[in-house]
Parts: structure tokens; sequence; C-alpha cells
């Protein structure tokens, strides 16, 4: 019984990671279910076994989207031999990094691009994706005003104020990165943090 269970949980992640990198490339609407499985390698009849609808395998890929991508960031923003600005700084370097090395640039972040074509349309996707980004900006915002108590940051402005802006202008510049297909606006977004935020 343990070994079908754990063969079934490596068979839904299969189906989560390899659907997901369809569906972060297609988009919500480009993607059907056949294309999720053909990709996994698996019969149709075991996606709907482990989830209820394409809808329902959106919500659950972007939880395994942010512990893939997010999970690696988080350790930067907890390495306490660092001061808080600094980890700051490498936090979204490392994250500018990912998108323009490891993706080039053209696939942007799944939960951006999902929210942006499914916010008006899901309100479970949109629920997901606000609920996660709700938990990384208040582990940002617990550093910001570490920084901001040693005096390292501006301690004028909330906290949760820096992080909003450090966050959607992120999200503007990775779309605009995509239709551009440059790395400029991601490259421009850190120089602009280096000089305004953390000088």
């Amino acid at each position: 019984m343990e070994t079908k269970t754990l063969k079934g949980e490596l068979k839904c992640n299969e189906l989560l990671e390899k659907g997901m990198e369809v569906l972060w490339s297609k988009g919500y609407n480009a993607t059907s279910v056949n294309d999720i499985v053909q990709a996994a390698g698996v019969p149709k009849g075991s996606f709907y076994f482990y989830f209820d609808s394409k809808e329902d395998f959106a919500v659950k890929a972007i939880t395994t989207y942010f512990n893939l991508n997010y999970t690696p960031a988080k350790e930067i923003l907890d390495d306490l031999s660092k001061s808080p600005k600094q980890r700051l700084l490498d936090f979204y370097e490392f994250r500018c990094s990912v998108i323009k090395n490891e993706l080039e640039c053209k696939m942007g972040c799944l939960a951006c691009n999902l929210g942006n074509e499914m916010a008006e349309h899901s309100e479970k996707i949109r629920s997901a994706i606000a609920a996660k980004e709700e938990t990384i900006r208040n582990e940002i915002a617990a550093v910001v005003l570490e920084a901001q108590q040693k005096g390292e940051i501006n301690s004028a402005i909330n906290a949760m104020d820096i992080v909003a802006f450090f966050e959607d202008a992120g999200k503007g510049a990775m779309t605009t990165m995509k239709e551009m297909k440059s790395a400029y606006p991601v490259d421009n977004y850190m120089s602009m943090l280096r000089k305004f935020m953390f000088s």
C-alpha cells in the first residue's frame, strides 16, 4: 500500500513538473489536458485521478512553481551571516539572474503570466497566486524591517510599501522583457533598485 502511495505521489509530481513547463510556455488557455499528459508521458486517465480539472491542476502547479523557484531564493534571504541589506540585494540579484540566464528572457514568471491571463477569469487561480505572493512579500518585508532597524534602509517608508514597489516593479520588468525579448528591462530594474533603494 505504501509503495502504491509513493508511486502515485511520484506520478502526480511528474505531472505537475512537466505540465507546469507546458503551462508556463504556452499559457493557460493554449494548454490542453492532452498537452500536459503528453509532456509527462502518462495516460489521460491519470490526470483526472490526481486533478479535478485543468483549473485544479493550475492551482497545484502554482504551489509547485513557488516551491521549486522561491526556495533557493529564500535561503539567500535567510542567510544571517550577511547584513539584511546585503541579503535583500543578493535575493533580488539571484531572482533576476534566473529570469535572464536560465529562462533566457522568454518565460518570465509563471505566476505573473497566469495572473495576467487568468485573474479576471478564475478566482481559484487568482487567490492561489495572491496567497503565495502575500507570504513572500511578508518574508521580504521582515528583512526590510530588520535593515531599517539597523539604519541600512530609510525607516521613514513603510516596509510593506517598499516591498510592494520592489515586487510590482519587478513584475512589470518581466512583462516588458518578454515583449522586447531582451534582458534590458530586468537589468534596468536591478540598476534602479541598487541606485535608489540601496545607495
